[in-house]
């Protein structure tokens, strides 16, 4: 879990440096809501108070430190899945976005329908 010192800064950098991008209001502290953190990712939603936008964010909250040793994180994935997750890259934001309205917009459940 992050330490209180780097939630103080995120909040403290998301008010300075970011804008609704709906209406280019500075968020308040009140706007930022901490979802929660796996690993080294804070996940907040920002909510404008303005024209009530609601944006989620994605930060970093790992310190930066010298690199002593390359450690390799344990996954449960196949070799073959490992493969073609590596080669699709990091999630981006525009599809943590697209993901958050998918969500917003369904009802119902995931199950399949053969």
């Amino acid at each position: 879990m992050a330490g209180k010192r780097y939630l103080q800064q995120i909040i403290r950098n998301l008010r300075e440096y970011y804008k609704c991008p709906s209406c280019s209001t500075h968020y308040h502290l009140d706007d930022i809501k901490f979802l929660g953190q796996i690993d080294v990712y804070c996940f907040v939603q920002l909510t404008c108070h303005a024209c009530s936008l609601p944006v989620v964010a994605t930060v970093s909250v790992e310190e930066e430190k010298p690199v002593t040793r390359k450690r390799t994180a344990k996954s449960d994935l196949k070799r073959t899945e490992n493969t073609k997750f590596t080669k699709l890259g990091p999630i981006t934001a525009s599809e943590i976005a697209g993901f958050h309205a998918f969500l917003q917009s369904h009802s119902g459940g995931f199950g399949s329908t053969r």
